[in-house]
């Protein structure tokens, strides 16, 4: 659009939050994605990390062996 930095159908009308206040409200807003929510990704986080801890312990007594689990190492 002429004169224009931003088409106002392409994202020109929405500017966001402007406030701390309505940042803040957004970055507490419930965000759902599918059936992922931020609590969700979290708790699934933290078990992950969990059940990686357990697998350790488990190679370090010898209870388990063979090739490890796929997946990511917790703190990454």
């Amino acid at each position: 659009m002429k004169g224009k930095e931003v088409c106002r159908t392409h994202g020109g009308l929405s500017r966001g939050p402007l406030t701390e206040e309505g940042r803040a409200k957004c970055a507490a807003a419930k965000t759902i994605h599918g059936r992922e929510t931020r609590q969700k990704r979290a708790d699934r986080s933290t078990k992950m990390a969990e059940l990686y801890e357990l697998e350790m312990l488990g190679r370090k007594i010898g209870l388990i062996s063979g090739p490890k689990t796929a997946g990511r190492k917790p703190g990454k």
